[in-house]
């Protein structure tokens, strides 16, 4: 668990991209065919190649971004209680790493805030510091309210004793509405499961048998499994990768966590065309 960068994530995807772009020119250059012949498998093979590397470090710094988040509350809590006592900022937010009240990654974050007070920074520079960093929503609420207090006038002392139950009631609320939208989710996964069942029947049940009797439909009818076929896996990715997406913003408020689901859907529905509907070059 670790912070990645955002300019690390999009180095990373910009390589992907170029790698993609690389391998298909060479294919297209060596064997035009090939790339023809298995345009669907080399489509998601190179949207995993883009977005694998993207949802691993997504989910890495989102990991981290939550484990601090998560302790927030009781940091502000710490720093509250030894306000109390007559400790300065400074001496409070050393005690609580002192104390472990908090843990990594946080405590990490805290050592970087005191550290930077310590050496003549003052407490909004390096409070801005510690919300840049970090920039998460809960956190830059925090770093706001602070902020403000400080500048107006406030105070600091008050301040951290009335946040700290704000934050709590922000983070119940959060996980509330998590959980709220979970059935939403659901919803992604079955309309997909639904798509794949009906995409399997019009193949196997009503189209197929039509390729043993040309007379029905005509000799054009004897290309029309081939090009449905290709139809319904192009549509399978497509509809994978998109309703992977939705299901992110959904779920988790945020399109880049639906890269998870836009890679389960799209292995799952290839997975289960491959079985049950073979492409066209097995």
């Amino acid at each position: 668990m670790r912070q990645i960068s955002k300019k690390t994530r999009e180095m990373t995807a910009a390589v992907s991209a170029f790698l993609v772009i690389l391998i298909v020119v060479v294919l297209a250059v060596t064997n035009s065919n090939a790339l023809s012949t298995y345009a669907n498998e080399i489509f998601l093979a190179a949207v995993f190649v883009i977005i694998v590397p993207a949802a691993i470090m997504d989910f890495e710094n989102q990991s981290w971004i939550s484990a601090i988040e998560d302790q927030m509350p009781l940091l502000v809590r710490g720093i509250s209680e030894s306000q109390e006592t007559g400790l300065t900022l400074v001496k409070s937010l050393e005690k609580i790493v002192e104390n472990k009240m908090i843990g990594h990654p946080l405590s990490d974050e805290v050592k970087k805030l005191t550290v930077q007070m310590a050496w003549g920074a003052s407490f909004e520079q390096a409070l801005t510091n510690f919300k840049e960093r970090i920039n998460s929503p809960i956190v830059n609420r925090f770093c706001a309210l602070v902020l403000e207090a400080s500048r107006s006038g406030g105070t600091i002392r008050k301040v951290f004793t009335e946040t700290s139950g704000f934050m709590e009631e922000m983070k119940d609320m959060d996980k509330e509405t998590s959980a709220q939208m979970k059935p939403y989710i659901i919803v992604i996964y079955a309309a997909f499961a639904i798509f794949l069942v009906v995409a399997i029947l019009l193949v196997r049940s009503f189209f197929a048998p039509m390729q043993g009797a040309p007379q029905i439909l005509g000799q054009s009818s004897l290309g029309s499994i081939s090009g449905l076929k290709d139809f319904f896996y192009k549509d399978m990715m497509v509809s994978g990768l998109t309703g992977g997406l939705v299901a992110g913003k959904l779920g988790e408020r945020r399109v880049a966590a639906g890269l998870k689901h836009a890679i389960i859907l799209s292995i799952v529905g290839y997975a289960i065309f491959f079985l049950t509907i073979p492409p066209n070059w097995v």
